[in-house]
């Protein structure tokens, strides 16, 4: 494995290498961080309709597939990132993996989708999770038992209205962070 390759870390596609470009914001998920995210989301992966924004390589909505998700939807806005997206996909020989080459504000406010486990890992300097949280939970895109793994830089202030953090931690620059829809009645 090169310093331009990451490399899916459990289930059905273990150990399969997915391409990483040389691409601005472009940093993918360390294995160590990918294995504490599935950790964390355990069973709620099998059968799981998963959207994966700001997708970049892939490899969280790809590794939630080798884990049993049923259905993914990535989403990238970079060209050269989502060409080398649907080549990735291409291997996986799955129809039940969509590859859309979108803005993630434009897709999440044009979708009728509502989806079990989203991914939002967008590069750091568009400081731009938050207007997706909200998004999410305005369009109904989510369920009560929905799951959003959101990573963002240390530091930043996680607290987004409607949402709890059931679990965090942070490794590096890094900061991610394991949200629900809020429990708490209004």
């Amino acid at each position: 494995m090169s310093n331009n390759e990451v490399k899916i870390i459990g289930g059905k596609f273990k150990g399969k290498l997915l391409k990483v470009l040389d691409a601005e914001g472009l940093r993918p998920t360390p294995s160590r961080v990918k294995e504490t995210i599935f950790t964390w989301l355990k069973e709620s992966v099998n059968g799981a309709k998963v959207l994966d924004l700001f997708a970049g390589t892939g490899a969280l909505g790809l590794e939630a597939f080798s884990r049993g998700a049923q259905d993914i939807t990535l989403i990238e806005l970079n060209k050269d990132n989502y060409n080398n997206l649907k080549d990735t996909v291409q291997g996986f020989k799955s129809s039940n993996i969509h590859v859309l080459n979108d803005d993630a504000v434009h897709f999440l406010n044009n979708t009728q989708d509502c989806f079990d486990l989203v991914f939002l890992d967008p590069p750091y300097k568009l400081d731009i999770y938050k207007d997706c949280l909200s998004l999410l939970l305005k369009r109904n895109l989510i369920s009560d038992n929905s799951l959003i793994y959101v990573e963002m830089r240390n530091g930043s202030n996680q607290v987004v209205p409607g949402f709890e953090i059931i679990k965090e931690q942070s490794a590096g620059q890094a900061k991610y962070c394991l949200y629900r829809k809020s429990q708490l009645l209004f």
